[in-house]
């Protein structure tokens, strides 16, 4: 069969598993269309993890059921994130994530090798300088922040138990790629590209090792040494990881080991983010943003949350005085998405879409005036992000 791949993702990880798939499929003598009009199969990865992302898939599920001939398979995250929504929009072929090894099987055979023995470290060098400047001279294209750095997705899955986290319902079990693959695959894209810059790749960055008797200090060491001009981007490290391996962290930052830092605070409220369930305080946010303004680090960026069950206007506020005091580059604001079966769904004090949206609006409108780059859900920058997903191949 000719198979046409197609990815909605919003992260850059999800590029593992594409890769995974293509390499099941032409082992086991498929064939990998450029071009959906070419193919008698289109495999659709969806993304799901906040609702703007969740209704993009199901319009581009739609779309094709509308104007493709061939056969529809639904992978990713929405299967296990909104079952319900999704059987409403379709009734094909789903490959839950956690099963997708049988999965595959299932629809295409195995007549050489099974989808399971296909589990390939995910290395791709970067595709520019400078993404915006990309992205203009190439209407269209899809660039991110990442895109200027080699990327390496070191791990998959998620051990921590946050209670709004509806990819947890998606994930598979936790584990980390081998260290020495990782480094082997690392070193290899910097001879080949003659680029230093590496952005570290993960569901649950700092939790990278604890599986196979490493940690992420470890394998960032064992980077390093690949050659004395690489630095190191971070991306959705968890502040408890950073409180974890302080004394680490700190040491690479003022050996200039450190390019950039992404580090998701999702409330700067005390009460909201015992209510979210993350592992760490206030006070350890306070700690390390404190550190970073202090020692005149800049490169650092964070996510919030707005609209979590039980929050108030005062508990916004808190967030923006935490911003705007510690002037991270870039914040990414998303609404609250309410998906059944996680515990914030079951909490009280549910805030309606309007008040979302309202502080939203309120949050975003702040960041611009304390010249703050603010990503919003149904921002501009977001929504020109889908046009250039949906027009991808």
């Amino acid at each position: 069969m000719k198979v046409f791949l197609r990815g909605l993702n919003g992260c850059v990880m999800r590029k593992q598993k594409m890769k995974q798939y293509q390499q099941f499929l032409l082992a086991n003598g498929h064939e990998i269309a450029g071009n959906i009009n070419d193919s008698d199969v289109c495999l659709v990865w969806t993304c799901a993890f906040r609702g703007d992302f969740l209704n993009n898939s199901l319009a581009v599920i739609d779309d094709y059921q509308k104007s493709y001939e061939g056969k529809i398979i639904v992978a990713g995250c929405l299967p296990d994130i909104a079952p319900a929504i999704l059987r409403k929009h379709f009734s094909g072929f789903v490959i839950n994530w956690r099963d997708d090894a049988s999965k595959l099987v299932e629809f295409f055979g195995a007549g050489v090798k099974s989808a399971g023995r296909f589990r390939p470290v995910f290395v791709e060098g970067k595709l520019c300088e400078d993404a915006e400047k990309y992205r203009k001279e190439n209407p269209g294209k899809d660039a991110t922040f990442h895109d200027q750095f080699i990327k390496l997705v070191i791990s998959e899955g998620c051990n921590y138990s946050c209670a709004y986290c509806s990819e947890r319902l998606a994930f598979p079990p936790y584990r980390s790629f081998p260290e020495d693959e990782l480094v082997d695959a690392c070193r290899r894209m910097v001879a080949q590209t003659g680029d230093y810059n590496v952005v570290l790749l993960a569901d649950s960055l700092g939790e990278y090792g604890r599986d196979i008797g490493s940690s992420l200090p470890n394998l960032m060491r064992q980077l390093r040494a690949i050659h004395p001009r690489i630095r190191i981007a971070l991306n959705n490290l968890n502040p408890a990881s950073f409180i974890q391996y302080f004394d680490e962290m700190t040491g690479f930052i003022k050996e200039g080991a450190i390019r950039h830092l992404n580090l998701p605070i999702q409330s700067a409220c005390p009460r909201i983010l015992k209510l979210m369930n993350r592992s760490y305080t206030r006070g350890d946010i306070d700690k390390i943003f404190g550190w970073l303004n202090s020692t005149g680090f800049t490169e650092f960026d964070t996510h919030v949350i707005i609209g979590f069950p039980g929050e108030t206007d005062e508990d916004v506020d808190q967030t923006i005085e935490f911003i705007i005091r510690h002037e991270p580059k870039y914040v990414l604001a998303s609404k609250y998405l309410e998906v059944p079966g996680m515990p914030s769904s079951r909490l009280p004090g549910k805030v309606n879409e309007a008040t979302k949206l309202r502080r939203l609006h309120r949050f975003a409108e702040s960041m611009q005036k304390a010249g703050i780059i603010c990503n919003s859900e149904e921002g501009d920058i977001i929504m020109s992000r889908f046009q250039r997903i949906r027009s991808r191949s």
